[in-house]
């Protein structure tokens, strides 16, 4: 009786030794394909910064070239932005720092009436954006003789605000900072 049970129910046999060598065989294969393939499609670091590089470069070249397209084509008038007197204390070194200034822009003649709509109606957050601008500058940005980051931040902010770029340049008039 002993021998029929054993019959019966046959030993469980397991993967081989070769079933077992062709999967991970299989395995690296795919594996390996992978890595090929994630060498071929992905750019190294320096491809990458080389493509950056050219993308600034070309932009860079292609607004220099509408700036020079526009200057002779466009008449630009200037509008007064607003007058700020702005006092921001700074807790770090326990100065107190003033600003006084006239924001001056230029906005195409053709485009004055609809900038004068557009800053009609966003006059108040034009006035906070400038302020917040002026209160988070550095100390060396707010005494720059030309004021450069300054008046790029508020230039890019504020044709972000009106939706396009209708503002060709910002400038300061009567500028005085006292770090006091």
């Amino acid at each position: 009786m002993a021998d029929t049970t054993s019959e019966s129910n046959p030993p469980a046999k397991g993967i081989s030794f070769v079933g077992r060598l062709m999967i991970a065989a299989f395995m690296g294969a795919v594996v390996l394909a992978e890595c090929a393939l994630a060498y071929l499609w992905i750019p190294s670091a320096d491809e990458v910064m080389a493509k950056a590089e050219q993308r600034v470069q070309e932009q860079a070249e292609q607004e220099a070239q509408e700036e020079e397209g526009t200057k002779d084509k466009v008449e630009v008038v200037e509008v007064e932005l607003g007058r700020f007197s702005i006092t921001a204390h700074r807790s770090a070194s326990s100065t107190t720092l003033r600003v006084d200034f006239t924001l001056v822009g230029t906005v195409a003649e053709s485009d004055q009436e609809e900038f004068k709509e557009l800053f009609d109606r966003n006059q108040y957050r034009f006035r906070d954006l400038v302020l917040v601008e002026i209160r988070n500058a550095e100390i060396a940005d707010l005494t720059d003789p030309g004021l450069g980051l300054i008046k790029r931040r508020i230039l890019e902010k504020s044709n972000t605000l009106f939706g396009k770029k209708i503002l060709r340049s910002v400038f300061f008039s009567d500028y005085t900072f006292l770090d006091e």
